[in-house]
């Protein structure tokens, strides 16, 4: 069949610089002009304010298989807007910062199958990037997503495999150990030394055995302990 949309729930790179190979002229898609690329606006904004730097931290790692140039939304929804496709029609749905990203959406089908495509704020089977300072607001996404979704009998996560309204509990449990975890290894510091960042790698590995993005987990120790400093003196 052929393209007629792009959707896209936030502005990572794993998720958007492939829209530029979607939408090369083929024989299936003959223009790139004719496909709606739909995003919110917050979305767009911080893929233009990233890519750059997108691409000079992963080049080197993926060289000419990191995508040059990304392809850009060329329609924006606001919250709750809604835009129909062959017949289906979907709902995008504002969620902020607190998912793996500064920009979230949750897109949901209205009038056919109960689901919903909620990015990064959920990944099933997979460690989460949690370096972009907002574990807490996360944390209070996943209860937001809970009353929004209540309806929906198919989540498809950002990463892993589609599942059931068990995955915002088990994305639920998966931050509060590491959270607690963060807690303890950093004794209140905003930091985490090396060795206690092999630990926190061991236990969540322990807590999620088999998961992929393990690499994930001492990369985002630094940013959860200064998150969680901040708010602690704060209280204080």
């Amino acid at each position: 069949k052929p393209l007629l949309a792009v959707l896209l729930t936030h502005p990572h790179p794993d998720h958007v610089a492939g829209v530029t190979y979607l939408v090369t002229p083929s024989t299936t898609t003959p223009s790139s002009s004719n496909v709606s690329i739909i995003s919110l606006e917050s979305v767009q904004r911080i893929m233009n304010a990233t890519e750059e730097a997108k691409r000079t931290q992963w080049t080197p790692i993926f060289k000419e298989e990191w995508i040059s140039k990304w392809t850009y939304p060329n329609q924006n929804l606001k919250d709750k807007e809604a835009v129909t496709f062959d017949g289906l029609t979907y709902r995008v749905y504002d969620f902020g910062p607190g998912g793996d990203s500064d920009a979230n959406s949750i897109w949901i089908i209205e009038n056919g199958p109960k689901v919903a495509f909620v990015g990064d704020l959920i990944y099933n089977g997979h460690h989460p990037y949690i370096a972009d300072d907002h574990i807490l607001d996360w944390l209070k996404n996943l209860d937001r997503a809970r009353d929004l979704l209540a309806n929906i009998t198919t989540i498809f996560p950002g990463h892993g495999e589609p599942g059931s309204m068990e995955l915002i509990d088990s994305q639920e449990r998966y931050l509060l150990t590491y959270i607690d975890a963060v807690k303890e290894l950093s004794g209140g510091n905003s930091t985490l030394t090396e060795e206690t960042k092999r630990e926190l790698t061991q236990r969540m590995e322990r807590f999620l055995p088999g998961a992929g993005l393990t690499f994930l987990i001492a990369q985002s120790a630094d940013p959860v302990a200064a998150e969680l400093a901040a708010v602690t003196t704060a209280k204080h």
